[in-house]
C-alpha cells in the first residue's frame, strides 16, 4: 500500500507534466499504468474512497497537458467506465479499474498495430522518409520497413531534442538517417518521397496538433509537393476546434538564453497544422484524403514508384 497518497499522486501528475521526450499514446499509456498501479495500492478504507482517489487523479493527470487531447481523451474513456466499479468489495474494485486501464492500454497498442500494418505495405523499397520529433507510431512503421533498404530524414525536434531517441533506434535498425536541425527542412524536403507524421491531437476539422516544427514541415512539403501523412489512432481524435486549444509552453530556462536586457524567451512545444496542408490521415480504421469523411481500407499503390 502506497502510505502517502497525496505524495504518489503528486509525482506521477509532476511526471506527466515535465515528460516532453514520450509522445502522445507513450505518455498516455503510462498514465494508463500509474492508474493501474494507484488502483491497487492505494492507502483507503473502502470502495467509495477508492474511485474517488482514482477519479482525482485521472483528473489531475488529464488537465496536466493540455495540447495532448489524446490523453484527455483515453483518460476519459477510463473515467466513464468507471460508472461501473463494483462497490460492494474493495478488492474487486481495485481489481475492476486496474482492468479498464489494462484494456484501454491493449487497444491503444492495438490501434497503433493497425496503423503499421496499414502503411507499411505502401511504402516503396528504396524510399526517402522524412520525420519530425518522436512518436510511437511512426517508429513501428520504420520498424516494420527494416530490410526494404529505405533512408530516412530526421530532425532532431529542439529544444527536447527527442530525435535523438529515435536516432539510436534507426541506428540499431541499421537504416540509412540523415540528422538535421528543423532549420534544414527546406534544404532536405526535396528528397524525400513522403513526410510520415504523429500527432498529440487531430482537432474536429482535420487540423493538427503536434510538436513545434510540424505545421513548416507541412508548409515546405506543400510546397515541394511531398506527401504528408498523418497517422494518429482514432483515441487522438478530438471534438475541439483550434480556437478551444491551449499550445503548452515549457520553461523559457530550456532554450539556456542568458538575461539579455529588452529580449523575451519563449517556448511554445506544440503548432498547430492546418487540415489543407494535410494529404492523408491514417488510422486504425483506414485513411481519407479529407477528414470530413470517414475512414477506409487503404487501397494498394498510394505511393507508387516514380
Amino acid at each position: 500500500m502506497y502510505s502517502n497518497n497525496d505524495q504518489f499522486k503528486e509525482r506521477r501528475i509532476r511526471a506527466v507534466k515535465e515528460d516532453v521526450r514520450k509522445g502522445g499514446s507513450e505518455l498516455s499509456r503510462s498514465a494508463l499504468e500509474d492508474l493501474l498501479d494507484y488502483a491497487e495500492a492505494c492507502d483507503v478504507a473502502d470502495t467509495n474512497e477508492l474511485k474517488s482517489e482514482l477519479l482525482d487523479l485521472a483528473m489531475q493527470m488529464q488537465l496536466a497537458r493540455p495540447s495532448m487531447l489524446v490523453l484527455w481523451n483515453i483518460l476519459q474513456r477510463w473515467i466513464e467506465r468507471m460508472s461501473g466499479m463494483p462497490m460492494g468489495d474493495l478488492a474487486e474494485a481495485r481489481q475492476f479499474a486496474a482492468a479498464q486501464a489494462r484494456d484501454l492500454a491493449t487497444s491503444s497498442v492495438q490501434a497503433v498495430k493497425k496503423i503499421t500494418q496499414q502503411v507499411s505495405p505502401q511504402i516503396v523499397p528504396g524510399s526517402i522518409i522524412m520525420v519530425h520529433s518522436y512518436s510511437t507510431t511512426v517508429m513501428q512503421i520504420l520498424e516494420s520497413i527494416e530490410g526494404i533498404e529505405c533512408k530516412v530524414i530526421m530532425t532532431e525536434s529542439r529544444p527536447g531534442i527527442e530525435g535523438r531517441r529515435m536516432a539510436r533506434t534507426l541506428s540499431e535498425l541499421k537504416i540509412p538517417t540523415t540528422y538535421i536541425t528543423e532549420a534544414q527542412i527546406g534544404n532536405f524536403i526535396y528528397k524525400a518521397d513522403l513526410v510520415l507524421m504523429g500527432a498529440d491531437s487531430v482537432l474536429v476539422d482535420g487540423s493538427v496538433i503536434n510538436k513545434a516544427g510540424t505545421y513548416l514541415m507541412a508548409l515546405a512539403a506543400r510546397e515541394v509537393r511531398v506527401p504528408f501523412w498523418v497517422v494518429a489512432e482514432s483515441y487522438k481524435h478530438s471534438s475541439r476546434t483550434v480556437s478551444e486549444t491551449e499550445l503548452e509552453e515549457m520553461e523559457a530556462d530550456e532554450l539556456q538564453l542568458p538575461s539579455i536586457d529588452f529580449v523575451t524567451p519563449r517556448n511554445v512545444y506544440f503548432d498547430v497544422t492546418p487540415a489543407e496542408l494535410v494529404s492523408a490521415w491514417v488510422d486504425e480504421n483506414g485513411y481519407r484524403t479529407s477528414y470530413s469523411k470517414p475512414s477506409e481500407p487503404m487501397p494498394a499503390g498510394l505511393l507508387k514508384e516514380t
